[in-house]
């Protein structure tokens, strides 16, 4: 009878020990390496998100990301350079959609808020170094539709390998070309963002 008990209480050990592996997360946190195509011009930068699991399968995340690219840049004469700058900020919100396999995952996302477009002029000189100033900014709507896939490292660590995203924003071609994040003089820009990185699981 003793041996029974102890056979059957390791077996409900193990069987809770294997469910609360299997639980999602009630929260995961993202950073990392964020990489913007548009067009013909690739802007580095960065990208961050914060999910919370209302179940094993359905969240809600906020995403913001930065991304910034040298317009043009000119240098003369050694220790004297111009250049032009343009930044691109996402703020984005909705539901994420998860499927796990042990201590790994695979996403999908439908996100959507805004976009903040900048271009800057910046001059460097010798012994003084470099001044920057603001030259146009503009905000307008933005979403991104993707996903992608977390390699589990432990219960709470895990590498997201790739995040691929389609980013829609639509700024004026006026504010567009303003802020140098497009030429085309069509209404609204399409971008592809690939980011990497860190997720942490709470």
């Amino acid at each position: 009878m003793h041996k029974l008990a102890c056979v059957v209480s390791v077996a409900l050990l193990s069987v809770l020990a294997a469910q609360a592996q299997s639980e999602a997360p009630k929260a995961t946190v993202y950073g990392g390496y964020s990489y913007l195509r548009n067009g013909g011009n690739g802007a580095n930068g960065w990208n961050g998100q914060a999910t919370f699991n209302l179940n094993r399968f359905f969240g809600i995340t906020a995403d913001v990301a930065g991304n910034y690219r040298n317009i043009a840049s000119f240098s003369p004469v050694p220790g004297f350079s111009t250049s032009a700058n343009q930044h691109l900020y996402t703020y984005l919100f909705g539901p994420t959609v998860t499927g796990t396999f042990g201590n790994s995952a695979v996403f999908a996302h439908a996100l959507f808020g805004a976009a903040r477009s900048s271009s800057s002029a910046g001059i460097s000189l010798p012994l003084v170094g470099g001044i920057s100033s603001g030259v146009s900014s503009a905000t307008a709507f933005a979403m991104a539709f993707g996903g992608g896939v977390d390699l589990g490292i432990s219960r709470h660590v895990a590498i997201r390998v790739a995040q691929i995203d389609y980013v829609r924003t639509q700024f004026s071609s006026l504010d567009a070309l303003s802020t140098g994040l497009s030429t085309s003089r069509g209404g609204g820009q399409n971008s592809f963002r690939y980011s990497g990185g860190v997720v942490f699981r709470f």
